[in-house]
């Protein structure tokens, strides 16, 4: 059978029961699946459209191929999107005014400004970009629908605010200039507490106190505005790079989570600063030192895919409502602190 003629078929009968459709619905399963196997995954995605019939029946047969579907990344950058499981599949959203035909494309009604851009390849899709966020919404939601829900979705953005969209599990952010917190706050109004996020890039003004951003788990900063994010962050590994903090914001900060005003969840703190000094800060917090020959070495793996940072430490303070032990390490140009429990005497953190 030519796989091409099929998908034709299927566009210029409007994806209304197209007889190719008729005709595969009708054959043997081993058939089926015979014919299937020779999709590529944009095009199993592309005759899924056809009815609600033929997705199940696609996801039937070819539901082994939709597992090794680990991850989905969102990529937005300007006048398109895409959509991307590394070589596996791959579509992307381009915007195009005057080549729209309305389709109904991913569960869409007819009227949706979204249609296949009717080249060869049934991965590109042209869409009306005014009405970019309720597209975007509308292709998730059927995207999670036919890989189903255990496929982790991740969102990559450069110098374009993303769409918010559900069950989003990570998100990396380039910041486009004069974003407002208002702005960013938006973008995680479906997704608002995420596993990672990071951020890179300045903002208008501070985030709110109550911000979402401040819940995530591992929150990674890059020339953003730190000395908020040091007194209202939440989760449990906090990575800040090309900061200007100076020696009285890190005492500061330190004082604060020994007598538990700040970061009662944090386990890893990083921070990439200039021009601090140890001996300046260590005068100005309480600490202890192990004895000379002991010592504690962890692991920091960078968040967005970096190497994994080796560092020891003999310095550490005390939390004074339950005893717990913060291992610190303090450079030139760097902050490292590891906080666990008293008791333990070693311990590896390793960061997705």
């Amino acid at each position: 059978m030519d796989l091409l003629l099929l998908l034709n078929n299927v566009i210029k009968s409007q994806l209304i029961k197209p007889t190719s459709e008729v005709r595969i619905l009708c054959l043997p399963t081993v058939v089926q699946r015979e014919i299937f196997g020779h999709f590529k995954l944009e095009e199993l995605l592309f005759l899924s459209f056809c009815s609600k019939r033929f997705k199940y029946l696609i996801q039937s047969i070819q539901g082994h191929r939709l597992k090794l579907i680990k991850t989905i990344t969102y990529t937005f950058s300007s006048g398109k999107f895409s959509i991307g499981a590394e070589t596996l599949f791959r579509l992307t959203f381009r915007e195009g005014y005057s080549f729209i035909t309305p389709m109904e494309l991913f569960g869409m009604s007819r009227e949706t400004p979204c249609c296949w851009s009717r080249s060869r390849c049934y991965s590109l899709y042209n869409y009306d970009g005014e009405r970019r966020d309720s597209i975007i919404q509308g292709v998730h939601s059927y995207i999670q629908q036919f890989f189903g829900p255990s496929t982790y979705y991740e969102i990559e953005s450069f110098n374009e605010l993303p769409t918010s969209l559900e069950n989003i599990r990570r998100s990396s952010i380039f910041l486009p200039a004069n974003s407002t917190p208002e702005e960013l706050e938006a973008c995680f109004e479906n997704s608002p507490i995420q596993e990672y996020v990071r951020l890179e890039g300045h903002l208008k003004r501070d985030l709110s106190p109550n911000s979402v951003i401040y819940e995530t788990k591992y929150l990674d900063v890059d020339h953003f505005r730190v000395s908020d994010v040091l007194i209202h962050f939440k989760g449990e590994r906090l990575r800040c790079n090309h900061t200007f903090l100076d020696n009285t914001a890190i005492v500061k900060f330190l004082n604060a989570w020994k007598s538990n005003e700040r970061s009662k969840n944090l386990k890893v703190l990083t921070i990439h600063a200039f021009d601090l000094d140890k001996d300046e800060i260590m005068r100005k917090v309480d600490h202890k030192s192990l004895n000379p020959r002991e010592f504690i070495k962890w692991n920091i793996r960078n968040g967005n895919g970096g190497n994994t940072i080796t560092t020891t430490s003999r310095d550490y303070l005390i939390r004074e409502i339950d005893g717990e032990r913060a291992y610190l390490n303090i450079t030139p140009k760097t902050v490292h602190l590891a906080i666990f429990g008293s008791t333990e005497i070693h311990i590896t953190f390793e960061s997705k």
